[in-house]
């Protein structure tokens, strides 16, 4: 007897459900970085996207739920985070793998930072924004723990401090929070591209391997 088939992967209604929602929240985007959270509807999402206002609360939930798909479009997959972390462990120097990892945040912020500018605003008004959003801080806190990893398997991380100080310190300084004051501080992204690069290698390398 023959066996049943198996799954091999998401059915056409998912297909289309998850196509729905990457269009709304693509056309979602640009909505909340120019009117930020408060001064963007859904009935103007359901407009630009071309759908009813029903269908975005039928995908989303939630204006808020919008927005962290929104926000989660523009930053990178598990695999291609996986991909930038096994290039960095390939790395041959201390220098490399920390500029690998301002690398691929400045890429990631490219594309994300006008959205954070709005998270952040929305955090104030909206206690399901503010629950998300410490949620991924957390996850950013346990997701960065790869360059003290990558730098402590060849003998690169500095020794003089634990380990989870170092995890702390880099999450406070890799902060999206960070970034914008610096650049609303005047400076340019190059200039503070510059400086993450060099507070990172000061915060974790050690002195030998600088």
């Amino acid at each position: 007897m023959r066996e049943p088939p198996t799954s091999s992967g998401p059915t056409l209604r998912e297909r289309k459900q998850q196509a729905a929602r990457e269009h709304v929240a693509d056309a979602a985007a640009p909505l909340f970085v120019e009117h930020g959270y408060v001064g963007t509807t859904t009935r103007e999402v359901a407009r630009v996207a071309g759908v009813a206002e029903g269908t975005v609360y039928n995908l989303f939930g939630s204006k808020s739920g919008l927005l962290l798909a929104a926000l989660q479009r523009s930053v990178p997959d598990r695999q291609t985070g996986e991909a930038w972390r096994a290039e960095a462990a390939s790395l041959p120097g201390a220098r490399q793998v920390v500029e690998h990892f301002c690398a691929t945040g400045a890429a990631v912020s490219d594309r994300a930072l006008p959205l954070v500018r709005t998270f952040l605003q929305a955090v104030a008004v909206d206690d399901e924004v503010a629950a998300a959003w410490r949620a991924q801080e957390e996850f950013r806190l346990d997701g960065q723990r790869w360059l003290l990893t990558a730098l402590a398997e060849r003998g690169w991380l500095r020794r003089d401090r634990h380990v989870d100080d170092l995890a702390r310190d880099l999450w406070v300084l890799s902060a999206p929070e960070a970034h914008l004051k610096c650049l609303d501080s005047g400076m340019s992204e190059e200039d503070f591209q510059r400086w993450h690069l060099g507070v990172l290698i000061l915060l974790l390398v050690d002195p030998t391997a600088r």
